[in-house]
């Protein structure tokens, strides 16, 4: 039987180190066929690392696109200060980088550069606006947002059972990220055998994760198809019941 992954996105939350603390040491460790793993906020990754349990994979939200070890970038982590504090993986390209920063397919593939010339894994999202579901515009909006992954294509390498892919794929529907809504089953289905099309044609074999308001009551939902390999999870991922739930029903 096939990994499974579930990863929690911890976005800029929770506003405290103690709190961080707390919320590491409560979560556990995936079971069965299910990987585990985190991406707290930059200034948080140390706390995380010590207070999680082992074989929880530590994660960034983002990594910078300038340099991948030091240089005169003000505000910018590289790939090298990641892999230093612990960080086994990074979120490339979610949906509120690319709207709050502008962040270009051209930037996303530097990223992607330096991650991988750091030993970082990636978490490369992708999804399309409520305007562009409307317009029957996903495919093709996530067919021109997956061709950033057409070059990396040889570095790639196939997945090792308990090992953290190099590459993992996210679907979030922009427009369900936060909102409670999610798209239908049949909907979230057929979008990630697209996705897997594309990437096969691309000779890349990669798990395909959902994200966009999954919690522990729709988490078993997703376990249902074969095309889904886990799920990137926002809110429910800072409760550490709820985000064991969601783990469970992937093991």
């Amino acid at each position: 039987m096939k990994a499974s992954y579930v990863i929690g996105n911890w976005k800029l939350n929770p506003a405290t180190l103690g709190d961080v603390q707390a919320l590491a040491s409560a979560l556990t460790a995936g079971t069965g066929r299910c990987q585990v793993g985190v991406a707290p906020s930059f200034v948080h990754l140390s706390a995380a690392k010590a207070a999680l349990s082992a074989g929880i994979w530590l994660g960034a939200q983002d990594i910078a696109h300038k340099s991948t070890q030091t240089g005169a970038f003000t505000g910018d982590v590289s790939g090298a200060q990641l892999a230093d504090a612990g960080a086994q993986f990074v979120i490339v390209g979610h949906s509120e980088r690319r709207a709050y920063h502008g962040e270009s397919d051209a930037v996303l593939a530097q990223k992607i550069t330096h991650a991988f010339a750091s030993g970082l894994s990636v978490v490369f999202c992708i999804g399309e606006t409520k305007d562009e579901y409307q317009a029957g515009k996903t495919l093709d909006v996530l067919a021109a947002q997956l061709q950033v992954v057409a070059d990396f294509a040889s570095q790639i390498t196939a997945d090792t059972d308990g090992a953290l892919p190099k590459l993992l794929i996210a679907y979030e529907p922009v427009w369900a990220i936060g909102t409670g809504l999610t798209p239908t089953f049949a909907e979230v289905e057929a979008v990630h055998r697209f996705i897997s099309e594309t990437l096969a044609a691309m000779q890349v074999f990669s798990p395909i994760l959902y994200g966009g308001s999954v919690n522990d009551t729709n988490a078993e939902t997703f376990v249902k198809s074969p095309l889904i390999d886990g799920v990137l999870v926002g809110g429910a991922s800072l409760k550490a019941d709820s985000f064991a739930r969601i783990a469970a029903a992937f093991a």
